[in-house]
């Protein structure tokens, strides 16, 4: 599948990301139009919630008052927890995921401990995705953000993209289902390098 994407204007959009990605170091890996789009969006005031920590962790904190940020990698953790040793207001969590039963795994945690409606936006770049997503719903505010990254793997879309599920909702898992559904009401914005997409899902 990876071998039919390799097209002349694929190889382009991937030149375009590598580009960015060297010209805006500190910017998170998102696509290019989601970070330009958050950038105006996030207020200094906003309380976040990130799940996959990173160059996205540091550039979020700046944007934010209170960001919970949470990683399953130990060695990574241990890697970003000196990077960002100096930001006071990041709550930075290791927390391990349940390959049999990943509904229950550590890494949920947060998610547990917040309160409905107290969050103003979800980075969801980690692992167990539709788990988070489902239960991320609730803990946003009015007007709150979900940002999904890798959006074309997980839900129906129209992108040409070499990972794209594309309008096939019978692919999609339980739990995704479960999400399209909650959120269908929701204004999106799918947003795409041609390698990619980042969603935006605004909650009503």
């Amino acid at each position: 599948m990876f071998k039919q994407h390799r097209t002349p204007k694929y190889i382009i959009s991937r030149l375009k990301q590598i580009y960015f990605e060297k010209r805006n170091p500190n910017a998170p890996w998102l696509t290019k139009s989601s970070v330009e789009l958050l950038d105006q969006l996030l207020m200094p005031t906003d309380i976040g919630v990130e799940f996959g920590s990173g160059r996205s962790t540091h550039w979020l904190a700046q944007r934010s008052s209170l960001l919970h940020s949470v990683e399953n990698n130990e060695q990574w953790f241990k890697i970003v927890s000196k990077q960002i040793a100096h930001l006071i207001h990041v709550k930075y969590y290791f927390k391990s995921i349940n390959k049999f039963q990943p509904e229950r795994s550590d890494y949920l945690d947060i998610l547990e401990k917040l309160s409905p409606a107290s969050v103003d936006y979800i980075l969801n770049d980690g692992k167990i995705r539709d788990y988070v997503a489902l239960r991320s719903v609730e803990k946003l505010k009015s007007g709150g953000l979900f940002i999904l990254d890798n959006a074309e793997r997980y839900l129906p879309n129209s992108l040409k993209l070499p990972s794209s599920i594309g309008n096939k909702k019978q692919e999609l898992s339980k739990e995704w289902g479960q999400f399209a559904a909650k959120t269908s009401e929701w204004r999106k914005i799918w947003t795409t390098d041609g390698v990619s997409s980042t969603l935006i899902l605004f909650k009503p």
